[in-house]
Parts: structure tokens; sequence; C-alpha cells
């Protein structure tokens, strides 16, 4: 009974694999460039850069991710629920990907911030 309350309630606040997938695709780009940067050597210099740019990294990760999902997302609400069972998939889908994206992203700002920063 309490659970059909809550889906009828579209403002509920509910912590949702969704929130989990958008942690980690944040945290991602963060500690794989923090990372590489450390098994490079590190330096001073190399951290004050590749932190907030990596901080950067993920905010756009997860900013695309979140308003990307939430407009198909919405725009599926008017369609069966065959249909939107399909986008929901597709949707989590999307966001392994934005996790691979910000993955690949730390890496190749680790690398560009190792090649072209002095330690």
């Amino acid at each position: 009974m309490e659970h059909d309350i809550l889906q009828k309630r579209p403002g509920t606040r509910q912590l949702t694999l969704l929130h989990l997938f958008l942690g980690v695709a944040f945290f991602m780009p963060i500690v794989v460039t923090l990372a590489a940067v450390k098994h490079s050597g590190g330096g001073a210099l190399r951290y004050l850069v590749a932190a907030p740019s990596a901080v950067v990294i993920s905010i756009l990760v997860v900013y695309m991710d979140w308003t990307l999902g939430r407009a198909i997302w919405l725009r599926s609400q008017q369609y069966p629920k065959r249909i939107q069972k399909g986008v929901g998939v597709a949707l989590f889908g999307f966001q392994l990907l934005s996790i691979l994206v910000g993955t690949v992203s730390g890496v190749k700002l680790a690398a560009f911030v190792v090649n072209h920063l002095a330690i």
C-alpha cells in the first residue's frame, strides 16, 4: 500500500540505481585522473591542474547524463508501458556509457597533464 502511494507522488525523494550510477559517473574521472597522475610521479603542479579539471569533467558528464536521460524519460511517459520499459533499459545502458566516457576522459586528462606539465 505504501509503495503505491510513493509511486503516485512524483515529488517523493528516493535513492535509486540512477543516483548510484550518477555518483559513480561523477567520481570516476576524478579517481582515475588522480591515480594516473600519482602513478606518473605526481608533482604539486600536476595535481593543482588535474584535480579541478577532473571535477569540471565530472560535472559535465553528470550534467549531460542527467539532462539527456531526464528529457528522454519524460518524453517516453506518453507511450505504453512496454515502450517505457525499453526506454528504461536503454537509459540503463546510457548510464553505463556515461561511466565509461568519464573513465576515458579521466585517463586522457591525466595523460595530457603528465605530458605537458613538468613535475
